[in-house]
């Protein structure tokens, strides 16, 4: 499992920049080409150094350097879990923006691609006449979210993700969030606002996904060496159709998680593996899939030995 924007850590890869793939995706980060001026943090800095700044200062001052963070700290990881893991990987999910690392990770567009496809986003977002909007996350539930929303005045927020039973994502412009989180709060809810540069899964994006999706069509795509998800959507993404639309779904399609990872065991998987550091995502499928096998290798920075540990003990059976 791929996750989006909630991955970024701070110094996530100092334990395995020893590792040599690791530090390939690191390097073909950095080697984007930079404008005159441009001060961007390098990536390999921000996933080896403790000290780097954390999510919310770097999306405040280099939202760019965010999520090429992200997306290098996911792929990296994912790189290595598979490698590492001695029972084959039979498909890969993406969540939100994290597609794009599930595309790479699964064969179907390279680094190179993941990076120059997230520096034109970075510049249709910053081109783009959008009102201040985000995210903000809740513990209720799909009907006590529409009851909410049904009591507020807040006509342009919209539900971005189903993530778990008790887990809804909402986005919108941030005067209505506001409202929401404030009322969500009176009735006993959490409601905590998400990094987040704009109001992704929203149709205040529809410009820009028009434009991004033109930019996906001069992109060449392979045929994916991996089945590959989005939480966008319960149907696997193979044609090259279907995986321009799973790279842009983190624009303005809501997020059916929930859905997605029902239809994944449904097809008879039962073991999830998630390559960002924290847990976000296999806490989530635990969440909707109780009797599913879970794993988050790098929930917090660890040594290569540890993380080959963690995922042998997976498949106890040494014939695998």
């Amino acid at each position: 499992m791929c996750p989006g924007q909630g991955a970024y850590l701070p110094g996530a890869l100092r334990h395995l920049y020893g590792i040599p793939a690791v530090r390939r995706v690191l390097n073909t980060v950095d080697a984007r080409p930079r404008g005159p001026g441009d001060t961007t943090p390098r990536v390999s800095r921000l996933l080896t150094d403790q000290g780097a700044p954390g999510p919310e200062e770097l999306m405040a001052c280099h939202p760019l350097a965010f999520d090429l963070a992200t997306y290098a700290a996911v792929v990296a990881s994912a790189g290595v879990v598979i490698y590492h893991l001695r029972t084959p990987v039979d498909a890969v999910l993406g969540h939100s923006v994290g597609d794009l690392a599930a595309l790479t990770v699964a064969g179907a567009i390279t680094v190179r691609q993941g990076v120059r496809l997230l520096c034109a986003r970075d510049r249709m977002l910053r081109c783009a006449a959008l009102p201040a909007g985000g995210l903000l996350a809740t513990d209720m539930s799909a009907a006590r979210t529409a009851e909410l929303l049904g009591s507020c005045s807040v006509p342009q927020v919209r539900v971005a993700a189903h993530n778990a039973p008790a887990q809804v994502v909402l986005a919108g412009p941030d005067r209505e969030l506001a409202a929401v989180r404030e009322a969500a709060r009176a009735r006993g809810h959490r409601a905590t606002p998400l990094t987040s540069r704009t109001a992704f899964h929203h149709p205040l994006l529809d410009e820009v996904d028009r434009a991004f999706h033109r930019l996906l069509c001069r992109h060449p795509l392979r045929p994916p060496a991996l089945a590959l998800y989005t939480a966008a959507s319960d149907r696997r993404a193979q044609t090259p159709r279907q995986l321009r639309a799973a790279a842009a779904a983190h624009l303005t399609e809501p997020m059916t998680f929930s859905r997605t990872l029902r239809t994944l065991r449904g097809a008879g998987y039962t073991t999830f593996i998630d390559s960002g550091p924290r847990a976000l995502l296999s806490t989530l499928a635990k969440a909707n899939l109780p009797d599913c096998r879970t794993a988050a290798p790098l929930r917090t920075p660890a040594d290569a030995e540890r993380m080959r540990h963690r995922l042998g003990s997976l498949c106890p059976d040494p014939r695998c």
